[in-house]
């Protein structure tokens, strides 16, 4: 009863502090959206399209917290500024709880406060018996020591089941009344999905207290080593294994300055070969001097980057109403999508920066499955969608979003239009805009992702109850 108590507040309390955390996200979430849209309007040239790509907060995230919050929140697409996930920008405010409760969720309950209770079910179902003189006692009835063994087990898993049970659907009950949360049938399945990992990840836990009470003469003995063991998996692994990684990643990704350098030798290269393809086809030493004008001109000329990886240039011409920018127009056809290109390029070599860095993450992830805490974990984020892969999700989807505006802008003609520079003859129109659509994964792309966890807390529920069994039946009473 007391666990019981305490596993039902623990996750009643993670569940309130998190769903608040949810409605402030998704409160922040629809403001972006919303002041977004107003940008928009605002825009009167096609020089302007900057949309943005916006990730809506994921329901379940009250459940499992994950990379959700550790990720950005908002991809800002610039035509020629590639697509880098240290320029992706966070959105909203954290809830002040939690920089107590940290990231405590209803998983992390079960993780840490379940799994110390399974233990403490099974430490001395063995060993305590033995002690107690009680064991010698059954043992002497016509009772085989495998129905016993399984009796065991059996009779923890009744009791250990409804509490995972109850609390879980206490969580549910209360996330489901919060007038933010709008769960589908797809979200109900996750949770049922998730529901039946936490008991197996359970099991796993009373079938190691139960393998360590065979094995143990005393209690306290199997007590001590339990709760050891138990400290190691599921605190102290999965920090040993990110900092070792860490600290000696197998793949040596490119140093950033080395690509920054790179990139710009790169915008280099687009200047260079920008400029004597216009003075081969047009004549002109550069686009601006295609500007033909009655009377004086004045022009002001930005030529910048962001953070080093993206160039643009911004002319100005004034007054643009005396201009014939016909052979402007035609150069700018050519000029744009070929910025376009270049920045494709520079945003394959900080792609291959970040495809190292994830090699070097799944490994760290790969070590940490080791133990079964941490793959009860990983499953549980994946089939939640709160994992390091849907995020990684998110930013190729950012991506796609920027070939629909390029392929948008393309099929408008607007590269070589007098609305791309000016808005004196006409505003831009961006009423098709196409807009960005956060998609998640469905319930069988992300179940297929997780069946290589879940097998794993499959093999070690079989493999712990295998070795208690047969550790049973040779069990020595003198």
């Amino acid at each position: 009863m007391i666990g019981f108590v305490v596993c039902l507040i623990s996750t009643a309390a993670a569940v309130f502090v998190q769903v608040e955390d949810y409605e402030k996200r998704l409160s922040a979430y629809h403001t972006a959206v919303r002041e977004h849209q107003e940008e928009i309007r605002t825009w009167d040239t096609y020089r302007q399209i900057n949309p943005k790509a916006h990730r809506k907060p994921n329901p379940l995230s009250i459940f499992n917290v994950g990379t959700e919050k550790s990720g950005a929140d908002m991809v800002s697409i610039r035509l020629a500024i590639p697509i880098w996930e240290q320029q992706a920008q966070k959105q909203g405010s954290d809830n002040p709880f939690l920089s107590i409760f940290l990231t405590v969720d209803v998983i992390f309950v079960f993780k840490i406060v379940l799994s110390a209770l399974a233990i403490l079910f099974a430490y001395n179902t063995i060993s305590g018996e033995r002690e107690d003189g009680t064991l010698k006692l059954v043992l002497s009835n016509p009772i085989p020591r495998d129905t016993l063994i399984f009796g065991k087990y059996l009779g923890g898993m009744l009791s250990l089941f409804p509490i995972v049970v109850m609390s879980f659907a206490v969580g549910i009950v209360i996330a489901y009344a919060a007038p933010t949360t709008d769960f589908d049938v797809s979200d109900l399945l996750r949770l049922v999905m998730v529901l039946v990992v936490s008991l197996l990840y359970i099991s796993i836990c009373y079938l190691l207290g139960l393998l360590l009470s065979v094995w143990t003469k005393t209690a306290a003995t199997t007590l001590i080593l339990s709760m050891f063991i138990w400290g190691i998996l599921t605190t102290v692994h999965s920090n040993v294994a990110t900092f070792a990684v860490t600290k000696f990643p197998p793949s040596k990704s490119q140093p950033e300055e080395e690509a920054l350098q790179q990139i710009d030798q790169l915008w280099e290269d687009f200047r260079e070969e920008r400029d004597a393809y216009i003075l081969k086809e047009f004549g002109y030493k550069h686009p601006i001097h295609a500007i033909v004008t009655e009377g004086e001109m004045s022009l002001w000329m930005d030529t910048k980057t962001a953070g080093g990886i993206g160039f643009d240039e911004i002319y100005t011409p004034k007054p643009i109403h005396k201009m014939d920018t016909s052979k402007y127009q035609e150069i700018l056809g050519y000029q744009e999508p070929f910025r376009i290109d270049y920045a494709n390029k520079a945003e394959d070599i900080l792609k291959r920066r970040e495809n190292i860095d994830e090699r070097n993450r799944q490994l760290a992830r790969n070590v940490s499955r080791l133990s079964f805490a941490d793959t009860y974990r990983f499953a549980v984020g994946t089939i939640t969608g709160t994992d390091r892969e849907s995020y990684n999700d998110f930013i190729n989807q950012a991506r796609s979003y920027k070939r629909q505006v390029v392929d948008y802008l393309a099929g408008k003609d607007a590269f070589s239009t007098r609305a791309w520079f000016s808005s004196d003859k006409g505003k831009a129109e961006f009423t098709d805009l196409p807009l960005f659509q956060h998609r998640y994964n469905s319930v069988s792309e992300n179940l297929s992702r997780a069946l290589g966890d879940i097998f794993i807390l499959l093999a070690w529920n079989v493999i712990l109850f295998m070795g208690a069994y047969l550790s049973f039946l040779r069990y020595d009473m003198s």
